[in-house]
This record gives structure tokens, sequence and C-alpha cells, in this order.
């Protein structure tokens, strides 16, 4: 008996809330309710909590012009750590229990793809800000990213590091997940179709933190540079490590690796790392409206913003210009989404395809001085 009152006394809340979900609607009460799946915590919090600042940079500019048809937006926040089993729960909590009809994020493709079936089964919008993998591109019909796939930065950087760099042979040491290893294969395939020579190849797990066995391993082929794509922390521990046994090659890069908080583990052994961002988001642009969004993210969070928050800041913005008069409701809100191709945003023109994707220009950004600047300037 004391079992069976304990298990209702758990089971009691959760069949409350659920009850109270279903009664309910995403804009009852003057307000229109969105989902956001970021990591908040873990390896990957830097980009979270930096995602957050744009989306509640958007979303207090909107509630503070009355809204959206007078109702006020209410973000509620999921922390997925950058894992993509908690982003399913995540995603199928908000989906069900919530029931919102739109859910920003993930920043991570590994987390957006598991999802991404989630949203696609509940007919709730998915749009993440930075997500890169190819295989969002079939992912489904509510889903959609203002972010290039990986096939646009990875073709540019072998094409940087074949005919800019004159690099012949590159190593590449990749985290072993869908962003990982869809960018890996992109670059080694373009970098081979330029004549140059993968030597040597390394996958680590997320979690790993010791990267000096790879690079050992990578070095004794000889390579003219090695190609990280990793995250911000993993990038930073092996920039570190390399340093320490001494490895002078030159280092590549992803734009995931554009965080401040990079530093903060690297030190200077980052200096000169390489990389391409595919953003479109220029925070030196005269556009008046990159202009006023750097003004307003100054002047609430006191510091400059960078692609993370521009990228959340559109993506908050793109879904509320998809909104009608009708209401917030999902497939609504879909259909509109499809019609957009020339919606003018802080990281440039969003248009998107039939497959929810968009297409952004590519440049090339070094590491100077503990600082993020273009290429040969």
């Amino acid at each position: 008996m004391k079992n069976l009152t304990k298990h209702l006394s758990l089971l009691v809340p959760i069949l409350f809330m659920l009850l109270f979900s279903c009664s309910g609607s995403s804009d009852r009460q003057g307000e229109m309710k969105m989902g956001a799946i970021l990591p908040l915590t873990g390896d990957a919090a830097g980009w979270g909590q930096s995602g957050k600042e744009g989306i509640d940079l958007a979303v207090s500019e909107i509630n503070g012009k009355g809204g959206i048809s007078g109702k006020k937006i209410v973000v509620i926040y999921e922390d997925t750590q950058a894992q993509p089993e908690k982003g399913a729960s995540a995603m199928l909590k908000l989906a069900t229990v919530d029931k919102v009809p739109v859910v920003i994020g993930d920043l991570v493709s590994a987390t957006t793809l598991a999802a991404a079936p989630i949203a696609e089964q509940n007919k709730v919008v998915l749009l993440s800000p930075t997500a890169s993998a190819p295989k969002l591109t079939d992912a489904g019909k509510f889903v959609f990213r203002i972010w290039p796939s990986d096939l646009a930065e990875g073709v540019a950087m072998a094409d940087f590091a074949a005919n800019n760099l004159k690099l012949k042979k590159v190593a590449i040491l990749y985290i072993q997940n869908d962003y990982g290893v869809s960018l890996k294969d992109v670059f080694e395939k373009q970098f081979t179709k330029n004549g140059g020579e993968v030597v040597e190849t390394g996958a680590y797990k997320q979690d790993e933190s010791d990267f000096r066995p790879y690079l050992e391993r990578i070095m004794r082929k000889k390579p003219e540079a090695v190609y990280l794509v990793s995250y911000y922390k993993d990038a930073g521990l092996a920039l570190k490590q390399a340093k320490q046994l001494r490895i002078k090659v030159r280092f590549l890069g992803t734009t995931a690796i554009q965080e401040p908080k990079l530093f903060e583990v690297a030190g200077d052994a980052a200096e000169g790392l390489i990389y391409a961002i595919s953003s479109g988001y220029d925070p030196k642009s005269q556009d008046e409206k990159v202009k006023e969004f750097n003004i307003k993210f100054k002047d609430k969070f006191g510091k400059e913003p960078s692609f993370v928050q521009a990228q959340c800041y559109d993506a908050v913005a793109v879904v509320a210009s998809a909104v009608g008069k009708d209401g917030f409701k999902s497939e609504d809100i879909q259909k509109r989404l499809e019609t957009i191709k020339d919606y003018h945003g802080v990281t440039g023109l969003i248009a998107f395809d039939e497959n929810g994707d968009v297409k952004k220009p590519t440049a090339f950004m070094t590491v100077k001085g503990k600082e993020f600047v273009p290429y040969g300037k």
C-alpha cells in the first residue's frame, strides 16, 4: 500500500500537467508559447547561453511592440547538454506536454537530428539557427534551418586549403557524431578531388579530453596541416596538447570553434588557427539592421554579439514573420515559412528552398592575439 501511495503521488502531478496542457492552446490567455532546445549546460554551454541571449533579445523586442496580434511570446527553454537523447526527450516534452507549435533549436546537429523525427511526427515546426549536418535536408517538411549544410563549409574549406594555402597533405581529427562525420567526409572528398591527400584520420568521442594519442599517431604521417572538426572545448584541448607536444603544423578548424571560451581552454595555442564560417552575419556591416542589432544587444548584455546570438535572434524573427492573424498554429507557420524567399535578417538574406535549407556565403577567419579576425587582414 505504501508503494502504491508513493507511485500515485509521483503520477498525479504528471497526469495533472498532461491534462492541463491538453485543455489549452499555444495562445491561451494572451500568450503565444514557443519552445527552445539549447545546450544550456555541459561542454557546449557557451553556445547555448549565447543562443538564449539572442532569443531573449528578439522576444523582448517583439513583446515590447505589443507582441504578435496583441499576444506576448513566452519561451519554454529545455537544456539538451548537446546530447542527442536529451534533445529527443526535450522535443517530446515540448511537443506533447507543453504543446508548442514551434521550437527553436538545437544549435548542434546531432541533437537537432534526434529531435527532428519527433517534430515531424507531431507536426511541430523545428527551426535550427546553426545545425549544419547534410542529413537535415531530408528530415521532413516541418524542419527548417537558417544555417547552410556542411556541404557548403566542407567544400569551401577543402578548396581554400588546396588552392589558397597550397596544402598537399592533411590529417583530420574529428568528433564522432553526425556533425563531425559529415563535415569530415565532405572535406576529404573535395580535398582529394583537388589533388590533395588525407594522410590520416582520427575519430574521438564527445566526452574525450586526452587528444595526445590521436595527435601522436597523426603526426607519424607527417601532414602539413591538421583539420579539427570539433566544438570549441575539444578544439581548445587539442590545440593546447599539440603545443605541449611541440607540434608545429598548421591547424584548420570549423565554424564551431568561434566562441570566446576557446581561449580559456587553449590560451595562446589557438594562435594562427584558420577556419571557415557560413553565418552571413558580419558585425562590421554598415547595414542598418545589423548596426541596430549590435547596439541593442550591447545595451542589453554589455558585450558585443557573436554569430550565435545573431543566428538565434533571426530564428525568432523569421518565425514571428510567419505567424498569421489566425493564431499560432504549426501547420500555418510551416506553410508560410516555405514561402519565405527574401527575409532581410541580421545574418543576411534568408530564403528557404523546398527542403527548408538556406544558402549563405562562406568567409575565412583566423585567430590573432586571442581574437577572431578575417583571414588575411
